[in-house]
């Protein structure tokens, strides 16, 4: 009988871990085709905002990458870097970064702390 127990419960596990690929097959391709239907141009937006809402947008990038800023007191448009959009942005604590927007919406910074 213990057997017979063993032998079921491992089919049931089975059956469960071929569900659970089927599953995680269907969420893969739903996110290909969300990538796919997304064509906005980020490079595009924000250059259209005005300046105080890119600003926020730039304090989030650098505080998304991890560096200290509480508001950026100025920016401004700089020589564009490898065909992206580019800007000097300086933080409260006076720390600039340079801010490329790429068309998929990443920003890649380049920091200098030690300037003051």
């Amino acid at each position: 009988m213990r057997q017979m127990i063993l032998v079921l419960a491992t089919a049931g596990l089975l059956a469960g871990c071929g569900g659970g690929q089927a599953t995680n097959n269907v969420t893969a391709n739903e996110a290909v085709e969300n990538v796919v239907e997304d064509t906005t141009n980020y490079q595009a937006e924000v250059l259209a905002l005005n300046p105080r809402a890119r600003e926020g947008v730039f304090m989030r990038a650098v505080r998304d990458a991890g560096l200290s800023c509480q508001s950026v007191t100025a920016s401004e448009r700089v020589d564009d870097r490898n065909g992206d959009p580019t800007w000097r942005a300086t933080c409260d604590n006076r720390d600039p970064h340079l801010i490329s927007i790429t068309k998929d919406g990443t920003a890649n910074i380049v920091s200098r702390t030690d300037a003051q």
